[in-house]
This record gives structure tokens, sequence and C-alpha cells, in this order.
């Protein structure tokens, strides 16, 4: 079962796609900031992060980037209402930008699609 981490600070929506993505099959553990998400990812392996981008202190974009340099094999995809492609994270082809709003079965094919091209 992949182990995901999902990053909001829309508690409601966090709520939902841990709900979804729970049902989905997945294994799921939630943070509402990026530096929630950091400590996490310390004590816990993560397949993938799908975080927010427009998030308070520390955006997705930075949380993106601090994953792909502590956690190499960790995916990442993020979220945002308002960027409408990933340009200002360096990371092409690691890193992923779903927009918002979605319905959670988008998400989650989006995820398992992710998931599925990992390399081991």
């Amino acid at each position: 079962m992949p182990h995901i981490l999902i990053v909001d600070d829309d508690q409601q929506l966090l709520k939902f796609l841990a709900r979804n993505f729970t049902k989905a099959g997945y294994e799921v553990s939630t943070a509402a900031t990026a530096f929630d998400a950091m400590a996490s990812c310390a004590m816990e392996t993560f397949d993938l992060v799908l975080s927010d981008v427009d998030m308070p202190r520390m955006n997705g974009h930075e949380l993106a980037r601090w994953i792909a340099g502590n956690h190499p094999k960790t995916r990442c995809v993020l979220m945002s209402g308002s960027s409408t492609e990933c340009d200002e994270c360096p990371l092409a082809g690691r890193c992923l930008l779903l927009r918002k709003p979605f319905v959670p079965r988008l998400a989650i094919a989006t995820v398992a699609s992710v998931l599925s091209e990992r390399p081991n």
C-alpha cells in the first residue's frame, strides 16, 4: 500500500483528500504546513507528497525542493488554484502540478500515475 503525505493549510480540503485517498487504498498522513510536512518526512518514509502550492511561510515549491534534496526517492505532486504551470519549481519530471478545483478521482489517478512511473 503506497504511503502518501497530504499537505494543505485548508483543513477541510485536507480532511476531504485524506478520506478519499484512504478509501482508494492509500496509507495517508497529513500536515497543515510545510514545516509539519518536513517533520513528518524526518520520522516516516513516504512514496509521494501531495502538497498545496500556496501556503504561508513556506510554499509547496520550496517544500518540493526540500524533499528532492533530503528524500530523493519521494515524488511530489503540487496542487494550486492560482498557478497554471510549475515553472517556479526546478524539479521538472519529478514534480507535477494538479490544478484546483479537481474531483477526487482525478487527484487519485494523478498520484497513481506518478507512483507507477517511479523508478525502484
